[in-house]
């Protein structure tokens, strides 16, 4: 049995909810997808997944398993990256674009990728989406967002969950949410996207419920890190990707609620390269770094393991180039 492969198909089958959707982003059939996470379990001696007519969920057992698997995976995935970093010497000057939104999260580990490659300089450019003139100027852009055509090439390196989160001083003050609906009774603090989508309306999902919430935005900024930094000082609620609340969650200046709901509409995390630079060395060896960079945060996130179903999509207001609060657009 292939072991390392029975892994990979059933973290798919967990994340994506589906053996027919696992079998497709694997191009197998769903019968093969199904026989080697069987032969995975009659090894283990134990299911790991318990099947009815509507859901796939993890048994208990599974509920142990799974996140070794997805550490052990992503460990394998971030070796492999160094090493096949390291088969080729890499120089030359680098422009790499980076949204604000992620760019906190990859610099910690930019010494590593300097320390491999001395001969390599990278001018680090802030730019938040491939249509702004800037992404023009760069050969590899690290974007949080969902696609539109582009000529460069797009690798989805992480998928975000969204958190609801506020500073434990205010829950305190304020009290906590125990359903989704009560959010709007709390002074939020928004997200404005750069092309002037203001993001006040909050969608969750649990089970087959599903909530749309009308927030009260008392700020609103297109700077992520602005919203932040007022939730950390007790300003209100925030809806933040997990990826960027995990550091502040883990030092407690961030507290979590709802997390039986699901935040939906949260974004991808992509890597982007010109179709024609797909044979550079340093392109190549950055696109493997930042790869593995992410894989590894997203299995140490705060809700890793946790459920992907329904994230990623690209929700019906960025298909339809809407502009202004969401609050006012027809059937949002």
């Amino acid at each position: 049995m292939d072991r390392l492969r029975a892994i990979e198909y059933l973290i798919r089958v967990v994340e994506t909810g589906s053996f027919s959707s696992a079998a497709r982003s694997f191009d197998v059939s769903p019968p093969a997808v199904t026989k080697l996470i069987a032969a995975l379990e009659a090894e283990l001696g134990t299911p790991l997944l318990r099947r009815d007519s509507r859901n796939i969920t993890l048994t208990p057992d599974g509920e142990e398993f799974f996140p070794v698997c997805v550490d052990a995976l992503a460990s394998l995935r971030a070796a492999e990256a160094r090493l096949s970093v390291n088969r080729a010497r890499v120089s030359g000057k680098l422009t790499v674009g980076v949204a604000r939104a992620v760019g906190h999260r990859l610099m910690p580990f930019l010494a590593d990728f300097l320390a491999l490659h001395p001969d390599i300089t990278i001018d680090f450019r802030a730019v938040q989406t491939p249509k702004e003139p800037a992404a023009a100027m760069v050969d590899i852009l690290v974007y949080i967002g969902w696609l539109e055509d582009s000529d460069m090439v797009a690798k989805r390196i992480a998928r975000t969950r969204f958190l609801t989160c506020a500073a434990p001083a205010y829950w305190r003050t304020h009290g906590r949410p125990n359903d989704p609906d009560e959010l709007a009774g709390h002074p939020c603090l928004c997200f404005r996207t750069p092309w002037g989508v203001v993001l006040d309306l909050w969608k969750y999902q649990r089970d087959a419920e599903v909530r749309n919430v009308a927030v009260t935005s008392r700020m609103l900024s297109e700077d992520r890190a602005w919203t932040l930094d007022a939730a950390l000082r007790g300003a209100g609620v925030v809806r933040v990707a997990d990826l960027s609340a995990q550091p502040y969650i883990e030092q407690g200046l961030l507290e979590p609620v709802l997390t039986e709901w699901q935040a939906l509409e949260a974004p991808n995390i992509y890597v982007m390269y010109r179709r024609t630079s797909r044979t550079s060395a340093r392109v190549r060896a950055f696109v493997d770094f930042v790869t593995g960079v992410f894989a590894t945060l997203e299995a140490s996130g705060p809700q890793a393991g946790g459920s992907a179903s329904g994230q990623g999509s690209t929700p019906a207001w960025f298909r339809t180039h809407w502009v202004g609060p969401l609050t006012r657009r027809p059937h949002s």
